[in-house]
C-alpha cells in the first residue's frame, strides 16, 4: 500500500544538526535510537517529519505540581498515639530484651576469643609474611582472625 503523504524536504545529518542546533553525532544517535531517520550506506537522512519527531523527543516533560500537604486533625493524632501504644514494647515482659540478648552474645564471643587466644599463646607465632597458600590452613586463618580481633579490642598485649 503506497503512502499518500508527499515526501518533504530531505536533510543530511549536518543540515539536520544545524537546524536543531545539535551535533551531527547527537542527531544521528537520537535518530537511530528512536527510529526517526533513514540510512543510505554511511549517510543518514532526515525528513521534515523526522526533525519534528526529534524535536518532540527533545522536549522537556511538564513538571508535576507539588501536592498540597494535609494538616493532621486531632482525631488522627489520637489514632496515631493509640497505634504507638499498641506497637510499643511492653515493660516487664518475660524473656530477655534485644539489648540483653545482643550483650550476652557479645559476652560469649569475647569469652570464646579470649579462650582461643589463651590456647594459642604458647604456640609459635604466625608467619604473617608467608604467602604460601598451603601454610594458611583453616586453623591458622581462624587463629589470625581471632588474634587480630583480640588486639583491636585490647584483650591481648601487643607484641
Amino acid at each position: 500500500m503506497a503512502s499518500t503523504v508527499p515526501l518533504d524536504t530531505i536533510y543530511t545529518a549536518e543540515e539536520a544538526a544545524a537546524r536543531l542546533r545539535l551535533t551531527n553525532r547527537g542527531v544521528i544517535k537520537l535518530g537511530k535510537e528512536h527510529g526517526v531517520c533513514s540510512r543510505s550506506g554511511r549517510n543518514y537522512l532526515f525528513s521534515e517529519r523526522d526533525l519534528l519527531a526529534l524535536w518532540q523527543i527533545l522536549r522537556e516533560p511538564p513538571k508535576v505540581p507539588m501536592l498540597t500537604t494535609v494538616k493532621a486533625r486531632a482525631s488522627d493524632l489520637r489514632l496515631y498515639e493509640a497505634l504507638q501504644k499498641l506497637t510499643a514494647k511492653r515493660k516487664g515482659r518475660p524473656g530477655r530484651s534485644k539489648w540483653e540478648a545482643t550483650n550476652a552474645k557479645n559476652k560469649e564471643l569475647r569469652e570464646a576469643t579470649k579462650a582461643a587466644v589463651e590456647k594459642w599463646k604458647d604456640d609459635e607465632p604466625l608467619d604473617h609474611s608467608n604467602r604460601d597458600p598451603a601454610y594458611w590452613t583453616h586453623e591458622r586463618k581462624e587463629r589470625r582472625r581471632l588474634e587480630s580481633l583480640a588486639k583491636k579490642r585490647g584483650w591481648m598485649a601487643r607484641t
